[in-house]
């Protein structure tokens, strides 16, 4: 065999190990970036369906409470509302305000096991004359 035609084989014989390698590597930090990006957006996913459950829960709360008396009585209650598959730890705080016919209403939903709450409605009621 000549030199010549050792290495014109060499050239058609594919990929080096090294080529091999480095294209390994690209591949893997391709992936790697891919998967966070796509464990990041289940992630907020999730914490967006939490939230929109929990707002869901504050609205029927606040439905209730205004079905109830449309004039709430002042103070705090706190109670496990059962939805679904779920319980939820609900909050309803009800206090005065400056103007007299006015009252602030603060409903906090959060899972029982969290430290804060997932979602803070506020609402005011009127008294009526």
């Amino acid at each position: 065999m000549s030199p010549g035609t050792a290495s014109r084989s060499r050239k058609q014989g594919g990929f080096t190990l090294v080529e091999v390698l480095v294209a390994l590597v690209i591949f893997g930090v391709i992936a790697v970036s891919v998967l966070k990006t796509m464990q990041d957006s289940v992630r907020q996913q999730m914490a967006m369906e939490e939230r929109l459950a929990a707002n869901w829960v504050a609205q029927q709360v606040l439905a209730e409470l205004r079905v109830r008396s449309p004039w709430p009585p002042l103070g705090d209650k706190s109670e496990l509302v059962p939805v679904g598959e779920r319980e939820w730890q609900v909050t309803v705080r009800v206090e005065s305000t400056t103007e007299a016919r006015m009252r602030h209403i603060a409903i906090e939903v959060a899972t029982p096991e969290a430290e804060n709450p997932t979602l803070t409605l506020d609402a005011w009621a009127a008294k009526e004359e």
